[in-house]
């Protein structure tokens, strides 16, 4: 979105206005996680531009860590208009659009350059989320997170077959049949369970950003940690379709300008917040691993069959048009 970004900046610089009294609009922004974590930082750095921006017109309520809505319950919430507008990620929006779980394939983002031009593409973006649109929630800018980590209770994570029989938290369909390939069996859990679920070995493991697994003390649990491309966590950027279309034109642009101005900053934020949880964990005992071309794949061959699996679901040509973007020099 990367050419939306660069006019509308321009555009939301100029119609910043005098302070009011009492906010106009207010937008109820729920999310699952903790602003603590580099999600939760863009998300507050976009509720002070766009009340600073908008001059006090506009009021971000933010409710963290699930504290409103969360899962399913937060994506139906958008859709009635109970909450304005949320980063939820993309795993729970396929419920709406099973297509979308094209992101989600084995590998289909193993570097960030691909990923990163594909959400600047707006026609893509736009395209990829028409049946979410159609159905009441728009997407108006990309919050990228981050490749999954896995980290487990007792078994080191290295090849696909080190999976195997062990009980591995999954994320949606696509991540769970990922699981479900290496031998592992998935167990669907939202991420304010998870905690609990290590804890009484309800799970032997799960797959996450490596930046959570620090943030939550995952690795009191399960220390075994390793750093893998197998899935890049986004969040799209959705509201409410009926009342974005309903906003104060001049409003509408300075919340979407803003909006992908934080997401593309925030690029730089995941990429650090990577390496330092990475050092983090090492420093407080956890033996991380970051996984190595050959064990890259060895795991894209153990996992090729979910692409198969999951392609009629997607289409043929959704998928090659994130090949094409992997494949771009």
């Amino acid at each position: 979105m990367r050419h939306i970004a660069l006019s509308a900046a321009a555009l939301a610089a100029a119609f910043v206005t005098a302070p009011v009294d009492a906010a106009e609009v207010t937008i109820r922004f729920p999310v699952e996680y903790s602003l603590a974590i580099a999600p939760g930082v863009a998300n507050q750095e976009f509720k002070d531009l766009v009340e600073e921006r908008t001059g006090g017109r506009v009021e971000v309520q933010l409710y963290p860590s699930g504290s409103l809505y969360k899962g399913l319950d937060l994506v139906q919430a958008i859709l009635r208009g109970d909450a304005e507008m949320s980063t939820l990620t993309n795993a729970y929006w396929t419920a709406l659009s099973p297509k979308l779980a094209v992101f989600e394939l084995p590998y289909a983002f193993e570097d960030r350059r691909a990923f990163y031009d594909a959400i600047d593409d707006d026609g893509f973006i736009q395209n990829t989320y028409d049946e979410v649109t159609a159905k009441g929630a728009k997407v108006i800018a990309v919050l990228p997170y981050d490749h999954f980590a896995f980290a487990s209770r007792e078994t080191p994570i290295r090849g696909p077959e080190s999976m195997a029989g062990q009980k591995i938290r999954g994320l949606g369909k696509i991540n769970s049949a990922m699981v479900a390939a290496t031998g592992a069996a998935p167990v669907s859990l939202n991420l304010t369970e998870l905690s609990p679920a290590l804890e009484q070995g309800v799970i032997d493991g799960l797959n996450a950003p490596i930046d959570i697994i620090l943030a939550y003390k995952w690795y009191e649990s399960a220390p075994n940690v390793t750093y893998a491309p197998v899935y890049l966590s986004f969040y799209p950027w959705m509201v409410n379709a009926r009342w974005w279309d309903n906003l104060d034109p001049e409003l509408r642009d300075i919340i979407q300008a803003t909006a992908i101005e934080v997401g593309e900053r925030h690029r730089a934020r995941s990429e650090a917040v990577t390496q330092q949880a990475i050092e983090g964990l090492r420093a407080v005992g956890a033996d991380v691993h970051v996984q190595t071309p050959e064990e890259l794949e060895a795991w894209k061959a153990a996992t090729a069959g979910v692409w198969e699996e999951f392609r009629p679901q997607i289409g043929d040509a959704l998928i090659d048009e994130v090949r094409a973007y992997s494949a771009a020099p």
